[in-house]
């Protein structure tokens, strides 16, 4: 085995070959590339100690370079996907007993029978080719052989295990007792078991040999019709030592499925088919095509120069044209623009001075109840009285013409009286009047808070009850176009 692994060239090298190879044939004739794919029987060969074992079916498909150094003989390479298939299985099998220490230090026997066990590998490689090639006959048709070698690089495998029933058991020798039925250890009897393990893989190397027709289908192409056959002369699985189908994890108490297979060759017998491309006709029928198709260019860009000449001059017309009618325009926007801007500073005069007389009017009203008061209340009375509600209105008319107002409202009282009894006093007479607008439309959020200033802020001295009846007033504290929030 380890002879076989040091013949193994390294991807490197095969690169080096395969475009050496490459350079010296596109200088020629005598080369050609190439597509094919085969298939047929593509197995694993391995040993097994009883059960039965069955070959599978798979196939290749890839692509190749031919150098001819001769008219007859030609070495070749290339890259390929190849595909391997295999199954083994048996219908019964008594593992011999075994045993392990469980997690409280006990020897225990580990018995296991499985039913129905199978194994399902599959394998894939990237196969790289060097063969060389002798062909004879007619132009028509030729016969071919070809050999040599392959080497493949493992791409992935799989093996898929199942079995339709597995039976554990562990005996204890000390208690002279077998546990049969303590499926949470593992023991007992298990239906239709899976698993699937990827296969340690390897490079492997064959001997490769083909045969067949090469027929050809016009001056570039020809068609290859023949038979493969890949013989794998070291298993593409690495080596493993195990003959046991159930192995028990004491750890987890439970098990699993340990795989039979050890060394795997792999072996393929099939029909291909292959198209190869002749790179000299294709070379010759490209050049042909080139000329052609550069005399054709060459007449679309002479009649595309004629073309570009004349829509030059056709867009050279247009935009003089173009060019007077904009300066014409210009200057018939600069006029009207003359025009609108004379006309809009007239109107922004005009506007101003509407807007001035606002401004001085509605400060005029703001002024004449800025400290309007609602007087005139008996000591304890907080809510308006039918005398009061004309100066109210008024108020409110001037809140309803100009919603951008914001105001405070503050109550205040004589100085007769408890100052506590005065403070709620105060306060109910600024709630009472804002109870009173809101009914009357004006929005809640307008009003930025109110307040009671009890007797701090006498309009006239406090010394007849002429004065405190004067006193005993709301006043609304007007703010301009605060937002509401």
């Amino acid at each position: 085995m380890k002879k076989i692994q040091s013949l193994i060239p390294n991807p490197q090298s095969l690169a080096i070959l395969f475009a050496t190879l490459l350079l010296i044939g596109v200088q020629t004739s005598a080369n050609e590339f190439s597509v094919y794919g085969g298939g047929g029987l593509s197995t694993l060969r391995y040993d097994v100690k009883g059960g039965d074992k069955s070959h599978g079916f798979g196939g290749l498909f890839g692509l190749g370079y031919s150098y001819f150094f001769t008219p007859n003989w030609g070495i070749g390479s290339g890259l390929e996907m190849a595909f391997y298939n295999a199954e083994y299985r048996f219908k019964e099998h008594s593992q011999q007993p075994y045993t392990f220490i469980d997690y409280e230090g006990n020897e225990i026997g580990f018995r296991s029978k499985v039913y129905g066990y199978k194994e399902e590998q599959s394998l894939m490689l990237l196969q790289i080719p060097l063969m060389l090639q002798y062909q004879r006959g007619g132009e028509e048709r030729q016969f071919y052989a070809a050999a040599g070698t392959k080497i493949g690089f493992p791409l992935s495998g799989n093996n898929k295990i199942s079995a339709d029933s597995v039976k554990n058991s562990g005996y204890r020798e000390f208690e002279d007792y077998e546990y049969t039925t303590q499926k949470f250890m593992g023991f007992g009897t298990f239906e239709k078991e899976k698993s699937e393990k990827k296969l340690p893989l390897q490079t492997a190397v064959f001997l490769s040999a083909e045969t067949g027709v090469k027929w050809k289908l016009n001056e570039a192409l020809r068609l290859y019709t023949g038979v493969y056959f890949d013989y794998g002369l070291n298993s593409a699985t690495k080596r493993h030592i195990s003959d046991r189908v159930v192995e028990y994890d004491s750890e987890k108490q439970s098990f699993a499925f340990n795989s039979l297979i050890d060394e795997a060759m792999p072996l393929a017998i099939g029909l291909k088919l292959k198209l190869s491309f002749d790179a000299g006709a294709l070379a010759e029928a490209a050049r042909l095509v080139a000329e052609e198709e550069a005399r054709r260019k060459a007449a679309e860009e002479e009649a595309a120069r004629l073309a570009a000449e004349e829509e030059a001059r056709r867009k050279a017309a247009e935009e003089e044209a173009m060019r007077l009618a904009a300066a014409e325009e210009a200057r018939r926007k600069a006029a009207e623009e003359e025009a609108a801007r004379l006309a809009a500073e007239k109107e922004a005069a005009r506007l101003a001075s509407i807007e001035e007389g606002k401004a001085i009017s509605l400060q005029a009203r703001i002024d004449s109840i800025q400290s309007q008061v609602l007087n005139d209340f008996h000591i304890t009375q907080t809510k308006p009285s039918e005398k009061q509600i004309p100066a109210l209105e008024t108020i409110i008319a001037l809140l309803q013409d100009h919603p951008e107002l914001r105001f405070y409202l503050n109550g205040h009282t004589c100085n007769q009286g408890d100052k506590e009894i005065n403070r709620k006093v105060g306060y109910e007479r600024a709630k009472a009047i804002r109870d009173y607008i809101i009914a009357k439309g004006i929005d809640e959020k307008r009003i930025l808070g109110i307040g009671s200033k009890l007797y701090y802020e006498p309009l006239v001295p406090n010394t007849s009850e002429e004065n405190r009846r004067k006193n005993r007033r709301v006043e609304f504290v007007i703010e301009k176009w605060l937002p509401i929030e």
